[in-house]
Protein backbone atom coordinates (compact mmCIF):
# COMPACT_ATOMS: atom_id res chain seq x y z
CA UNK A 1 0.00 0.00 0.00
CA UNK A 2 1.19 3.53 -0.80
CA UNK A 3 -0.05 6.94 0.22
CA UNK A 4 -1.83 8.80 -2.57
CA UNK A 5 -2.57 12.52 -2.52
CA UNK A 6 -4.09 15.00 -4.94
CA UNK A 7 -2.18 18.26 -5.32
CA UNK A 8 -4.34 21.12 -4.11
CA UNK A 9 -4.12 24.85 -4.71
CA UNK A 10 -2.73 25.41 -1.19
CA UNK A 11 0.19 23.04 -1.97
CA UNK A 12 1.41 25.19 -4.85
CA UNK A 13 3.46 28.30 -5.47
CA UNK A 14 2.22 31.05 -7.86
CA UNK A 15 3.31 28.94 -10.87
CA UNK A 16 0.91 26.12 -9.78
CA UNK A 17 3.90 23.88 -8.97
CA UNK A 18 4.17 22.12 -5.61
CA UNK A 19 6.16 24.22 -3.15
CA UNK A 20 9.25 22.14 -2.25
CA UNK A 21 8.62 22.24 1.50
CA UNK A 22 5.36 20.33 1.07
CA UNK A 23 7.27 17.14 0.28
CA UNK A 24 8.22 16.95 3.96
CA UNK A 25 4.49 16.86 4.77
CA UNK A 26 3.75 14.29 2.05
CA UNK A 27 6.54 12.08 3.37
CA UNK A 28 5.38 12.48 6.96
CA UNK A 29 1.88 11.42 5.86
CA UNK A 30 3.34 8.38 4.08
CA UNK A 31 5.46 7.45 7.11
CA UNK A 32 2.45 7.78 9.42
CA UNK A 33 0.35 5.55 7.13
CA UNK A 34 3.22 3.03 6.94
CA UNK A 35 3.61 2.89 10.73
CA UNK A 36 -0.16 2.53 11.15
CA UNK A 37 -0.23 -0.25 8.53
CA UNK A 38 2.35 -2.10 10.66
CA UNK A 39 -0.07 -1.82 13.59
CA UNK A 40 1.27 1.25 15.37
CA UNK A 41 -0.68 4.48 15.39
CA UNK A 42 0.64 7.34 17.49
CA UNK A 43 -1.14 6.13 20.58
CA UNK A 44 0.09 2.57 20.17
CA UNK A 45 3.74 3.61 19.94
CA UNK A 46 3.29 5.81 23.01
CA UNK A 47 1.63 2.89 24.75
CA UNK A 48 4.79 0.82 24.43
CA UNK A 49 6.97 3.68 25.62
CA UNK A 50 8.42 5.07 22.39
CA UNK A 51 7.81 7.81 19.90
CA UNK A 52 9.68 8.84 16.75
CA UNK A 53 11.17 12.16 15.71
CA UNK A 54 12.73 13.12 12.40
CA UNK A 55 16.32 14.35 12.68
CA UNK A 56 17.42 14.57 9.04
CA UNK A 57 15.76 14.72 5.64
CA UNK A 58 17.33 14.71 2.17
CA UNK A 59 15.13 15.35 -0.85
CA UNK A 60 16.18 15.11 -4.49
CA UNK A 61 13.69 16.97 -6.68
CA UNK A 62 13.51 15.27 -10.06
CA UNK A 63 10.42 16.75 -11.76
CA UNK A 64 7.56 19.09 -10.94
CA UNK A 65 4.23 18.04 -9.53
CA UNK A 66 1.48 20.49 -10.43
CA UNK A 67 -1.97 21.54 -9.35
CA UNK A 68 -4.39 18.66 -9.91
CA UNK A 69 -1.73 15.94 -10.19
CA UNK A 70 -2.18 12.81 -8.11
CA UNK A 71 1.02 11.63 -6.48
CA UNK A 72 1.91 8.42 -4.70
CA UNK A 73 4.59 8.13 -2.03
CA UNK A 74 6.18 4.85 -0.98
CA UNK A 75 8.42 4.37 2.04
CA UNK A 76 10.79 1.55 2.95
CA UNK A 77 13.52 0.87 5.49
CA UNK A 78 16.96 1.57 4.07
CA UNK A 79 18.86 0.77 7.26
CA UNK A 80 18.21 0.24 10.95
CA UNK A 81 20.45 1.06 13.88
CA UNK A 82 20.02 0.66 17.62
CA UNK A 83 17.92 3.81 18.18
CA UNK A 84 17.31 5.07 14.66
CA UNK A 85 16.38 4.03 11.17
CA UNK A 86 16.86 5.51 7.74
CA UNK A 87 13.77 5.48 5.54
CA UNK A 88 13.76 5.78 1.74
CA UNK A 89 10.97 7.69 0.01
CA UNK A 90 9.88 7.83 -3.63
CA UNK A 91 7.10 10.14 -4.80
CA UNK A 92 5.67 9.44 -8.25
CA UNK A 93 3.15 11.30 -10.42
CA UNK A 94 0.55 8.65 -11.18
CA UNK A 95 -0.61 9.97 -14.55
CA UNK A 96 2.70 9.14 -16.24
CA UNK A 97 4.82 7.30 -13.64
CA UNK A 98 7.38 10.08 -13.38
CA UNK A 99 9.37 10.16 -10.14
CA UNK A 100 9.03 13.75 -8.91
CA UNK A 101 11.07 13.38 -5.70
CA UNK A 102 13.11 10.79 -3.87
CA UNK A 103 15.34 10.72 -0.84
CA UNK A 104 15.67 9.63 2.74
CA UNK A 105 14.81 10.56 6.27
CA UNK A 106 16.40 9.51 9.54
CA UNK A 107 14.01 8.95 12.42
CA UNK A 108 15.08 8.42 16.01
CA UNK A 109 13.12 6.49 18.61
CA UNK A 110 12.67 8.46 21.82
CA UNK A 111 11.05 8.25 25.22
CA UNK A 112 7.77 10.18 24.71
CA UNK A 113 8.14 12.01 28.03
CA UNK A 114 11.87 12.75 28.15
CA UNK A 115 12.62 12.96 24.40
CA UNK A 116 15.82 11.02 24.97
CA UNK A 117 16.94 8.29 22.59
CA UNK A 118 15.79 4.76 23.38
CA UNK A 119 16.49 1.45 21.63
CA UNK A 120 13.98 0.41 18.98
CA UNK A 121 11.79 -2.21 20.70
CA UNK A 122 12.32 -5.70 19.25
CA UNK A 123 8.65 -6.03 18.30
CA UNK A 124 8.69 -2.71 16.43
CA UNK A 125 12.01 -3.62 14.80
CA UNK A 126 10.54 -6.90 13.46
CA UNK A 127 7.34 -5.33 12.18
CA UNK A 128 8.92 -2.32 10.51
CA UNK A 129 11.99 -4.08 9.09
CA UNK A 130 9.87 -6.34 6.92
CA UNK A 131 7.34 -3.79 5.79
CA UNK A 132 7.25 -1.20 3.10
CA UNK A 133 4.48 0.87 1.75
Amino acid sequence: MATTQKIRYSDCDPQAIVFNGNYARYWDDAMTDWIEEAGYGGEELGGIGVDVVAVRMEIDFKASAKLGDVIETTVSVESMGTTSMTLSFVTTRLSDGTVVASGREIIVFVDPNEFTRVPIPDEVRRKLAGSSQ
